[in-house]
């Protein structure tokens, strides 16, 4: 169940998902089709990702892997035969035996090999290590291509003994050694094919996108401006929450957010007390996307609590325009109010901006290439949770 077609695409769609959130992946080369094996250097666990989010689902590749360290656990096994497809391979005793022996039912079935000729992780920008001689061998036995692999990038995804940041990685695939060649090729040639088809100079980083680097050439002020009459008109009738335009500038810009965050605050104090104003003379701003059991509740509120029935907003989902209409229609007092309100939204604003720094420290990278396809995301998860609210108000 773990090694057939269906797997092998599902493993596709799930590390290309994964990689593409991660950094992208760029893929030079043309993989041949048929049973082949697969040679790579090995920098980073996240190789294994990479390829798997390169490789065509009907190569259905398996990689070989220690038996002694990834099959000793139960919960380690699971992992790499379900995620991965892994391959066990004894390190001990006869070590080439038991990887033609592994993978001859591979082969056999159509399916293709990835070894890691070095051994081992090694260090990111240093050469290629050497190669042994396993994998050449087993070409030329089981009558199969042999594939030169290049990744660059994977070490600085994913460092030995590091933590997972996002970065571009890409992939090169050489050009296949017929099998008859590889029993007369030394491993050196091979390793070198690999060191030419890496090339770190070229894993990252990829190119900002367009919106990323106009957002990036607005000053704090057109921000700050900005982000001050969203927040005011967001009190007064804009049914875009305030905190979206927080969310979707700090995302880019984190280093910015907190200003961001504060003239959005101010904005949104300026526009629930100018609304509050309006509604004690009888004018009553449009509303749209709120429910009569919002202006319900909101009334509820500030009758029970007085001006600090503003803070109640801060978790119940109605928005802030409904309770500066109430507040101007039960003619509560105007200064508690709005003292309760410089207390509260900035209280929203600043929660919002916690978040984005948070995710920022790690996102920021992946924001830079990817921030057209963020919005358009946070768009429609914003747009559903809104379709949420307003049921569960009707």
């Amino acid at each position: 169940m773990t090694t057939g077609i269906w797997a092998a695409r599902v493993r596709h769609m799930l590390w290309r998902g994964l990689c593409t959130l991660a950094g992208g992946v760029r893929i030079g080369g043309h993989v041949p089709p048929g049973p082949k094996v697969l040679v790579a250097n090995h920098t980073s666990h996240a190789d294994t990702a990479a390829l798997l989010a390169a490789l065509p689902p009907s190569c259905r590749p398996r990689f070989v892997a220690a038996q002694d360290y990834w099959f000793d656990r139960a919960w380690r096994r699971a992992v790499v035969t379900t995620l991965v497809g892994a391959l066990p391979v004894a390190r001990a005793g006869s070590g080439y035996e038991a990887l033609r022996d592994a993978a001859r039912p591979v082969l056999g079935d159509g399916g293709s090999v990835v070894i890691y000729p070095e051994g081992t992780r090694g260090a990111p920008g240093t050469p290629v290590g050497e190669f042994r001689s396993g994998a050449l061998r087993l070409a030329a036995d089981l009558d199969v291509p042999l594939v030169p692999v290049g990744i660059s990038g994977t070490g600085r995804v994913l460092p030995k003994h590091g933590r997972l940041r996002p970065e571009g990685v890409v992939l090169r695939f050489g050009d296949p050694l017929p099998a008859a060649q590889c029993r007369d090729t030394s491993p050196e040639v091979v390793r070198s094919a690999v060191q030419a088809l890496r090339d770190d100079s070229e894993a990252v980083p990829w190119r900002d996108s367009r919106t990323f680097t106009w957002l990036e050439r607005r000053s704090d002020a057109q921000l700050m401006g900005a982000g001050f009459l969203w927040g005011a008109a967001e009190a007064l009738s804009w049914p875009i929450m305030a905190e979206v335009y927080v969310v979707a500038v700090g995302a880019a810009q984190p280093g910015r957010a907190g200003r961001v965050a504060t003239s959005v605050a101010a904005g949104s104090v300026v526009g629930v007390v100018g609304h509050a104003l309006l509604a004690r003379r009888g004018v009553h701003l449009p509303a749209p996307l709120t429910r009569p059991r919002m202006h319900r509740q909101a009334r509820a509120d500030l009758r029970r609590s007085g001006p600090a029935g503003i803070w109640r907003q801060m978790f119940n989902g109605v928005p802030v325009k409904v309770y500066a209409s109430a507040a101007g229609e039960l003619g509560t007092p105007l200064v508690p109010f709005a003292l309760h309100t410089a207390g509260a939204r900035p209280t929203r604003m600043a929660m919002a901006a916690t978040v984005v720094l948070l995710a920022g420290r790690w996102a920021h990278p992946l924001m830079r290439r990817r921030y057209p396809e963020f919005l358009i995301l946070g768009s429609a998860v914003f747009a559903e949770g809104l379709h949420q609210v307003i049921r569960r108000w009707r």
